[in-house]
């Protein structure tokens, strides 16, 4: 899951193909597949999730420790609340952070 996230959120033009071909996201005659496309709402699901998995295995599992963490962002807390009138990352997180708790870490959780 990490590995094709971080392909997913880095590999977004053309230049990035080396890249992506060093991780192996080529076709079957190896060459590598086109770039994803730029999806603003798949962007912040997929930091999102990679971050309640990093902060999992750095055994920050505390909510508010993870509220403070966010607070620490008061630029992008302002941006989103200002486009989704809430801090939409940090509410994806603990979702996140909530479904690999209970075991799913491939949840699809819309907000």
């Amino acid at each position: 899951m990490i590995r094709d996230a971080v392909l997913e959120l880095t590999y977004t033009a053309h230049d990035m193909a080396p890249f992506a071909r060093d991780m192996g996201y080529v076709d079957k005659s190896g060459n590598e597949k086109p770039p994803f496309p730029w999806d603003e709402d798949r962007r912040l699901k997929l930091r999102a999730k990679l971050d309640a998995i990093y902060f999992h295995l750095y055994g920050i599992t505390e909510r508010d420790d993870v509220r403070y963490i966010y607070s620490t962002f008061p630029i992008v807390e302002r941006e989103e609340t200002a486009t989704y009138g809430r801090y939409r990352s940090r509410e994806l997180c603990l979702a996140y952070m909530s479904a690999l708790a209970a075991g799913d870490p491939d949840a699809d959780i819309d907000l």
